[in-house]
């Protein structure tokens, strides 16, 4: 099997569009988990066909909270699991479009969601003060703010993980070994490089009950208000 990094596209828009659902998805599950190369492939295709980010979350929001409302004991861990649901609903929306109605897409708001993020961070963490505030300074596209909070996650949580107490680096270190023990040891240095520290970022977010920066987190949606 590849690695992810190698099923990975290479382009700037592409980097933001895959990241943005990826921590979408791991943010609704809940825990870490690894996306195969086929859950790339798929989101690939989602990509291609124009299928914009907010849908495809959306679809993975309604389904997932399906799955809690009948108390489903099987856990959703692919995003190869919403494919039919994803492309069902956006050919719904072109069907639509079609027929002559006009069908905006659903409105982000970037501001109101990055007050939604702030609000969500965790008291008591330490660096959570400054972090809160270059959050509600993000400007740009939402292409250039997800940018800009994949960026701000990365040296924050890079930061923390050093500044950790040797007891908490260890729980950091024993969930990151049980992930890796998941995947097949022949991959290069900077992929296993890139994967180590995407599965510590999982496991600090969940020690810390730290959201996913991201415009698409759940945290970032009207409901989480």
């Amino acid at each position: 099997m590849s690695s992810i990094a190698e099923a990975e596209p290479g382009s700037a828009e592409d980097q933001v569009y895959f990241r943005a659902l990826e921590e979408a998805f791991l943010s609704l599950r809940g825990h870490a988990t690894l996306l195969a190369p086929e859950d790339w492939q798929v989101a690939a295709g989602w990509r291609r066909s124009g299928i914009p980010v907010e849908l495809v979350v959306n679809v993975m929001s309604a389904l997932f909270a399906r799955q809690r409302e009948r108390k489903s004991k099987r856990g959703i861990s692919s995003l190869r699991y919403f494919r039919a649901a994803v492309e069902a609903a956006w050919d719904e929306r072109l069907n639509l479009l079609a027929g002559g109605a006009i069908i905006p897409p659903p409105p982000v708001a970037p501001e109101e969601r990055l007050r939604r993020l702030a609000a969500a961070l965790p008291e008591g963490v330490p660096g959570v003060g400054p972090l809160r505030e270059s959050l509600l300074a993000a400007r740009g596209d939402l292409g250039q703010i997800e940018a800009q909070l994949t960026e701000l996650e990365g040296a924050f949580l890079a930061s923390l993980l050093k500044e950790l107490p040797p007891s908490d680096r260890a729980k950091v270190g024993e969930r990151v070994a049980r992930s890796l023990a998941q995947v097949p040891a022949s991959r290069g240095d900077t992929a296993a490089e890139e994967l180590r520290a995407r599965l510590e970022r999982q496991a600090l977010r969940s020690l810390f009950h730290f959201p996913v920066l991201s415009l698409f987190a759940p945290e970032a949606e009207e409901s989480a208000s």
